[in-house]
């Protein structure tokens, strides 16, 4: 009986011990469509987001489009805060092989909505990213 206590008071302080869920834009992101895996992390002064995943089909309209592999590329890059909380920057459309300007929300601790647009804010797109 005291072992078993013992046990439960263990896996009480552990899990007391467990850092609180993820805050704040960096993190490992994934799009909807679960195509693509971001990591956004401090890039010298500001966040960039790296890809760390990609199916096959993306990689493949990627190498397409840019020549390059999709995996490692920078898609989010000196994203920073502005006044209203959202988060400026550049985004690299690999499929296209082309950079746009980015704008960032957090919606929740647990998804983003990335903004795309290029051609002077002609072509713009919107995805939501969701924590893994």
């Amino acid at each position: 009986m005291i072992r078993v206590l013992a046990s439960i008071a263990c896996a009480a302080l552990l899990g007391a011990a467990a850092p609180p869920p993820a805050q704040g834009l960096e993190g490992n992101w994934r799009n909807t469509k679960n195509s693509i895996h971001l990591k956004v992390q401090a890039c010298g002064p500001a966040l960039c987001g790296t890809v760390t995943w990609a199916a096959d089909k993306q990689r493949e309209k990627a190498r397409k489009g840019s020549g390059r592999d999709l995996l490692g590329a920078q898609l989010l890059t000196g994203l920073k805060r502005a006044r209203d909380g959202s988060w400026q920057g550049k985004v690299f459309l690999p499929a296209a092989n082309v950079h746009g300007t980015a704008t960032v929300r957090q919606v929740n601790d647990s998804t983003i909505e990335v903004s795309g647009c290029t051609l002077m804010g002609l072509l713009c797109k919107t995805q939501h990213w969701h924590r893994f």
